[in-house]
C-alpha cells in the first residue's frame, strides 16, 4: 500500500512538472525587452554619429572645448550596461547567449577602441590648438624684435613679408591641411630661419620659437588626420547593426517557440482533462465505498462505546465493590446511633402523651355550659395537668428530647456525606465542570477508601496553597480513588504499615501538581511503560479489570493534563498528576459524555 501510494505521488509530482515546464516555455515573450534592445541599439547608433560630428567639429575649431566630446560617454555606458542586462533576459537560453555573446563582445571591443582613439584624438588637438593660438602671438613678438634691430630696412622688410606668409600658410593648414601647403610652409620655415641668420641673437631666438610651433603643428596636424581615418575605419556601426540582426533572430525564435510550447500545452491539457475526468469517476466510485464503509463504522463505533461505557461502568462498580463493606460498616455505626436515639425517644413519649390526653379531658370538661359543668372534677383535671407537666419539667424530659434529637441529626448527617460522596464517586449527580479543590477532592476519596485504608496505611498530606481548578470533579476523585486503592493493594502484603503522601503544589503559573506517593514494592522495569493499557493487570483474575489507570490516564488527558510516573522496585512509586487551572469547558463536557457522567 506505502509502495502504491509512493507511485502515485510521484506520478502526480511528474504530471506537475510537466505542466509547469510547459506553462513557462510559453510565457509570453518579453516584447518590451525587445523593444528596449532595439530603442537602445537605436540611440547607441544616433550618439556614435553625433559624436562623430562633436570630433569633427573639435577638429575644425568649431567646439570652444571637449566637453561636448566627453559627454557621450555615461550615456554610452549606461546603454551598453542596459543592452549587456535586456540581452541576458532575452538570450535565456545556451544557445542564444552563445550566438550573442561574441556580438556584444565585438560591439564592446570597438567601442573601446573608439573611446581610446578619441582620448588620444583630444590630446594631440589640445596640443594643436595651442599651438595655433600661440603661433600669432610668437609672430607679433618676432616682427616686434626684427623692427627693433639695426638690420637694413630691406632686410627687415624681407624678413616680416616671409613671415606674414608662413603665418597664413600655416593657419590655413591648421583648418584645411593639403599637402601642397605643407610643403609650401616646411620652405617657407627654412626660408625664414636662413633670413634671420644675420640679425641679432634674441631674433634667432624668436625666429626658430616660432618655426617649432610650425613644425608642431604640421605633425599634430598629420596625427589628427590619421586618428580621423582610424575612428572612420573602426565598425562601431557594423557591430550595432549586427547586434540588430541577431536579437531579430532571437525574437523571432522564442515567437516561434513559443508557439510551438503552446500547442503542445493545449494538447497536455486536454489529455489532462481526461485524465481528472477518469479519476474523478473513480473518487465517485471510491465515495460510494467510503460512504457505505463510513455507515458500517459508524456502527462498529457505537457498539465500541457501548462496550467501552460498559467497561467504564464495570470498572467503577469494581471499585465500589471493594468498598462495599468498609461503606456498609462505615454508614452502620451511626445508624445504629440514630436507632437507639428513636428507640429513647420512643420512650421518652409516654409522660408526654399523657400529659396531652390530660390537656385534651380539661379542654373537654371547660367547653361545658356552667350549668353542667363538674367544678370539683375539672379542678382535679387541672391539678393533674399541672402534676403531669411539674414532672416533665422537673425529669428534663423536653430538654433530652431535644439533645436526642440533635444527636439523630448529626447521624443522619454522617449517613448523608458518606452516601453523597458515593453519589460523587458514581456519577449520578452529573457532576459538570465546576470550581473544585484539590484537597477537599483528597480528603472526600480518602473517606470513601477509609475501610481500605484503616490499620494498614499510614496517610500523610502535604500541601501547599494552591488555587482552585476547572474540572469535573467526578473525574478527578475517580482517578484519586483509582490510584490510592492501587497503592493501598501494592503495601497489603507488608509487615509493617505502608505510607502514602499525598501532595500538592504550584507548578507554574497555569497548571497544578498532585502527588501520590507509596512506599510500596514498586513497579518492574517492563511493566511500566504498560500500566496505562486498556486490561492490562498484574493483579490475580478477579481482583481488577485492567481499566483502572486506563480510565483515569484519558480523565486527565481529556482535562488538558498529564499524568507521570517515577517507580522504583523496593523503594515504592511517585504518580504525578498535572492540571491546568483553567480548563476549557467543552472538553470537559465531552469527556463526561464520554464517561457517562449521568
Amino acid at each position: 500500500m506505502n509502495k502504491t501510494r509512493i507511485g502515485y505521488a510521484f506520478a502526480a509530482l511528474a504530471l506537475i512538472a510537466v505542466l509547469g515546464f510547459l506553462i513557462v516555455m510559453t510565457r509570453s515573450v518579453g516584447f518590451g525587452a525587445n523593444n528596449e534592445i532595439v530603442a537602445a541599439l537605436r540611440q547607441l547608433k544616433q550618439i556614435d554619429a553625433e559624436w562623430n560630428v562633436d570630433v569633427l567639429r573639435s577638429k575644425t575649431g568649431l567646439n570652444n572645448s571637449y566637453d561636448p566630446v566627453a559627454s557621450p560617454l555615461p550615456l554610452i555606458e549606461a546603454l551598453a550596461v542596459q543592452l549587456q542586462n535586456k540581452s541576458e533576459v532575452m538570450g535565456a537560453s545556451a544557445e542564444s547567449s552563445k550566438r550573442l555573446q561574441p556580438l556584444l563582445a565585438a560591439y564592446e571591443k570597438a567601442m573601446g577602441q573608439k573611446i581610446a582613439l578619441i582620448e588620444n584624438f583630444k590630446s594631440q588637438n589640445a596640443i594643436l590648438r595651442n599651438s595655433s593660438r600661440f603661433l600669432p602671438v610668437a609672430a607679433a613678438d618676432l616682427i616686434e624684435a626684427v623692427r627693433a634691430g639695426s638690420t637694413a630696412p630691406a632686410s627687415k622688410a624681407q624678413v616680416e613679408e616671409s613671415l606674414n606668409t608662413l603665418l597664413t600658410n600655416t593657419m590655413t593648414y591648421a583648418l584645411t591641411p593639403e599637402t601642397a601647403l605643407k610643403e609650401r610652409i616646411e620652405a617657407g620655415s627654412r626660408e625664414l630661419k636662413q633670413q634671420v641668420q644675420g640679425f641679432p641673437d634674441d631674433v634667432r631666438e624668436r625666429a626658430d620659437t616660432l618655426a617649432a610651433h610650425v613644425a608642431t603643428i604640421l605633425k599634430q596636424q598629420q596625427i589628427g588626420n590619421r586618428l580621423l581615418g582610424e575612428l572612420a575605419a573602426l565598425p562601431v556601426v557594423n557591430a550595432i547593426d549586427a547586434l540588430g540582426d541577431a536579437h531579430a533572430q532571437e525574437h523571432e525564435k522564442l515567437l516561434v517557440s513559443q508557439q510551438k510550447y503552446g500547442q503542445v500545452l493545449v494538447a497536455y491539457s486536454v489529455l489532462l482533462l481526461l485524465l481528472i475526468a477518469y479519476i474523478g469517476w473513480r473518487l465517485f466510485k471510491s465515495y460510494r465505498l467510503l460512504n457505505a464503509t463510513h455507515a458500517a463504522l459508524q456502527k462498529s463505533n457505537a457498539e465500541l462505546k457501548e462496550s467501552q461505557v460498559y467497561m467504564v461502568q464495570t470498572e467503577k462498580m469494581s471499585a465500589l465493590g471493594q468498598m462495599v463493606a468498609g461503606i456498609a460498616h462505615e454508614i452502620n455505626t451511626p445508624l445504629a446511633y440514630v436507632k437507639g436515639t428513636i428507640d429513647v425517644l420512643a420512650e421518652q413519649l409516654a409522660p408526654v402523651k399523657e400529659l396531652a390526653q390530660r390537656c385534651q379531658q380539661f379542654v373537654s370538661a371547660m367547653r361545658l355550659p356552667a350549668q353542667e359543668r363538674d367544678n370539683a372534677a375539672v379542678k382535679l383535671q387541672l391539678l393533674g395537668v399541672e402534676t403531669v407537666s411539674r414532672n416533665l419539667i422537673e425529669a428534663g424530659v423536653l430538654e433530652d428530647m431535644n439533645t436526642l434529637l440533635k444527636d439523630g441529626v448529626h447521624g443522619i448527617d454522617q449517613i448523608s456525606e458518606i452516601v453523597l460522596n458515593l453519589k460523587n464517586f458514581s456519577r449520578l449527580d452529573r457532576a459538570r465542570v465546576t470550581e473544585f479543590s484539590l484537597q477537599e477532592g483528597l480528603n472526600s476519596t480518602l473517606l470513601l477508601a477509609r475501610n481500605l485504608l484503616k490499620n494498614t496505611v499510614e496517610i500523610r498530606q502535604e500541601h501547599l496553597d494552591v488555587p482552585k481548578i476547572q474540572c469535573s470533579p467526578s473525574q478527578i476523585n475517580q482517578v484519586f480513588l483509582n490510584i490510592i486503592s492501587n497503592a493501598a493493594q501494592a503495601m497489603a502484603d507488608r509487615a509493617e504499615k505502608g505510607v502514602i503522601t499525598l501532595r500538592t503544589m504550584r507548578e507554574g503559573d497555569e497548571m497544578v501538581r498532585v502527588e501520590i506517593q507509596d512506599n510500596g514494592s514498586g513497579i518492574p522495569k517492563d511493566v511500566l511503560p504498560r500500566i496505562f493499557d486498556p486490561f492490562f493487570t498484574t493483579k490475580p483474575i478477579g481482583k481488577g479489570t485492567g481499566m483502572g489507570l486506563s480510565i483515569s490516564y484519558k480523565i486527565i488527558q481529556q482535562h488538558g493534563g498529564m499524568i507521570l510516573v517515577d517507580s522504583e522496585q523496593g523503594v515504592g512509586t511517585v504518580f504525578s498528576i498535572l492540571l491546568p487551572i483553567r480548563a476549557l469547558e467543552q472538553s470537559a463536557v465531552e469527556s463526561d459524555d464520554l464517561l457517562l457522567v449521568a
